[in-house]
């Protein structure tokens, strides 16, 4: 729930506006977000005071100056909001544009997605954005293993997180899953940062409730 006169888009800084303002469509007031899928547009997340909707899609709203191979540093979120609320909090990452990439997946991230953007960015490093709820925490463990061809499926029983992975069964205690927490229990290694918003779900969240 947003709090009463929550900051809409506009409230962005203009530093972090003017780096991904060629990806945004300001309709009075109201930020739209493309995700394109082989240069269609089959879906649109909207932002606006008050109001934030993310589309479950195929396509993916990217943002990289330069050539791919130049990227060293690949953002993952589920919504475009979220990477600008991020680079709000931590406006370092786009001083040097060719250097970063940012890519939101939207409501449900896919394998496909994941493939797509580690061919396209080879030689960047993951960072993930996505929410601190358990279902961004199992969202990053899908990404590490779709990164390594790899799969798992996920169930929430009791309060722990039962895993079966490679003809295996794992249980984790949902309070204190992670991915760095999977990666040891089932020896998965990623090298993927999570980044994870202290006392809110996620960025925009934070952004809301802090500006």
């Amino acid at each position: 729930m947003l709090p009463p006169n929550a900051p809409g888009p506009l409230a962005v800084a203009s530093a972090v506006t003017d780096f991904f303002k060629s990806h945004i469509t300001i309709q009075h007031g109201t930020f739209l977000f493309s995700y394109l899928d082989n240069q269609r547009i089959p879906a649109t997340e909207y932002w606006t005071t008050g109001q934030h909707l993310v589309p479950l899609s195929a396509g993916i709203w990217l943002v990289n100056e330069g050539f791919p191979a130049q990227v060293r540093h690949l953002f993952l979120s589920h919504s475009a909001a979220d990477i600008l609320c991020f680079s709000q909090l931590r406006p370092e990452w786009l001083r040097v544009p060719g250097n970063v990439a940012f890519a939101a997946l939207g409501l449900l991230a896919t394998a496909a997605q994941v493939h797509f953007l580690k061919e396209r960015f080879a030689n960047a490093k993951v960072h993930t954005l996505f929410d601190v709820g358990l279902t961004g925490r199992v969202t990053d463990c899908k990404i590490a293993l779709w990164r390594a061809g790899k799969d798992a499926s996920f169930k929430i029983t009791d309060d722990f997180v039962q895993i079966s992975y490679r003809s295996r069964k794992f249980s984790i205690p949902a309070a204190v899953f992670s991915l760095n927490r999977f990666e040891k229990t089932v020896a998965l290694r990623s090298n993927i940062r999570t980044h994870k918003p202290q006392d809110f779900n996620s960025y925009h969240e934070f952004f809301v409730n802090t500006h």
